[in-house]
Parts: structure tokens; sequence; C-alpha cells
């Protein structure tokens, strides 16, 4: 009973719904969690903090590229009937926040249009701290356009609960076909998290009405650190305290 009484006041007590200062208006509120998004690092062909993987595998390249110097690019030829494939794969841990919505970008440039089958694919798999899968996107089919860069932007990508690491992988495959043939670079590829003061302030009422407490103060933490001059940081720090103190006595009660 203490416990439900406790939570019940939370609700009665503290609402962060609306927040507006003109720092909510900066556009950068879209955090990326990958490091060397456009393959600038590297040494050669291999790029830093990424895995090229499989039968005919990707390489860094400064032939091409959407931004900066460098892109990945990858050239499929099938030897006889023999597919062949290529994976780009980043594995991001630790960085992620659950109650926030995710966004996948990247750029695609095809060089020549693919033969034989070919088809792209992007792959999100998730794990929690035991490095066990919680859930998986599948493979999910994308086209792009021979001779532009195309962006390709997958919204609110939800993550779920007890997520500590993300693996993004690409897939380019050719089918079973002595014609089959793909050549494609790809670059700027950004996993972003909407941590807008306003993100946040609907995550952290909403993972306290799910009495999620330890995930409302990891989103507490984040929008303690990021917006550290917003106006209602004031509530925001008593809401931390008393989700603390409900902490302790749920442990006490234990």
């Amino acid at each position: 009973m203490k416990s439900l009484f406790f939570i019940h006041s939370l609700f009665l007590t503290f609402s962060i719904g609306s927040i507006f200062s003109d720092e909510n208006q900066v556009d950068a509120n879209r955090s990326a969690v990958i490091y060397n998004s456009s393959f600038e690092e590297g040494d050669g062909e291999e790029a830093l903090g990424w895995e090229f993987t499989h039968s005919q595998p990707a390489v860094r390249t400064d032939s091409d590229f959407h931004t900066g110097s460098y892109s990945a690019y990858v050239n499929l030829i099938n030897e006889g009937e023999k597919p062949s494939e290529a994976h780009i794969v980043k594995n991001i841990d630790g960085k992620l926040l659950g109650g926030l919505n995710y966004e996948l970008s990247f750029f695609v440039k095809q060089k020549k249009k693919g033969t034989g089958g070919y088809i792209q694919q992007y792959f999100i798999e998730w794990f929690n701290e035991d490095k066990q899968i919680v859930e998986g996107t599948g493979f999910k089919q994308f086209n792009s356009t021979v001779g532009l860069w195309e962006e390709i932007i997958v919204p609110d990508i939800k993550i779920p609960e007890s997520v500590r690491s993300v693996k993004l992988l690409f897939r380019f495959v050719t089918g079973a076909t002595s014609e089959g043939g793909g050549e494609v670079f790809i670059d700027d590829i950004n996993f972003r998290a909407d941590d807008s003061p306003e993100a946040l302030s609907t995550a952290i009422n909403r993972k306290v009405d799910q009495a999620q407490f330890k995930i409302a103060l990891e989103l507490i933490d984040d929008f303690l650190n990021k917006y550290p001059t917003n106006p209602q940081n004031l509530n925001i720090k008593s809401l931390k305290a008393r989700l603390i103190k409900f902490q302790d006595l749920e442990e006490s009660n234990d």
C-alpha cells in the first residue's frame, strides 16, 4: 500500500509534459550514436569501427562520397552461378536510452543497375546487458538510384526495454545466376535518438507512469546533462530525488 500511495503522489505532484525554451528549438536534438559514420577514419580499405565481411567484402574508398572524402564501396561480381554477398556491420554498445524513438538514416548511390536478382537490405538487432539477442527487425529491403546520392530514412524505431547495444547490418547480395552483379556506394550512416527536451520529458513521464523507475532515472540524468539551463530542471531534480527515495523504500521492504 505504501508503494501504491507513493506512486500516486508522484503523479499528483509532478508533471514535466510541456517544456519550452530557446534551447528546445535547436535542430540538433537528434543525437547520433555512430562513431565514424562517414568512414573518414581508417587504414586503406579498412574503416575504423566497421566490419566489412562476407564473400566479396566492401572496401573504404575515396573514389566517390556523399560528404567528407571517403565512403564504403561494394562491387559484387558473380563467379559463374555462385551468389556474391557483402555485409557492412556496425556494433553500438552502451549508448542507447530506453523510452526514446530512434531514426536510422544513410545515403546510397548505385554506380550501375544491379543484375541477376541483386538486392540491398538493412537489419537491426538489439542486445541486453548479457549480450543476448532481445529483438530484431529482420532484413528490410531498400532501393537506390543509379548515379545519384539518395538518402534513406527509417523513422520511429522503438528500442525494446533493457537494451544496451545494437547491431546494424547492411546486406548486398546477388542471386544464383551468372549474370549477377551490383555496384554501390554507401555513406553518412547515422542512428539517432530524438532526445529533444520535449521527447525526453514525454519519455520520463511515460516511464514513471509505467513504474519503470530505473529507465526514468537514466532519462532524467540524460536530460540534466544535455540541458543544464532548462527552466524545468528544479522540477526534474525533485522528481529524481523522489524516485531514488522510492527505490530505497522498495529495497528496505525487500
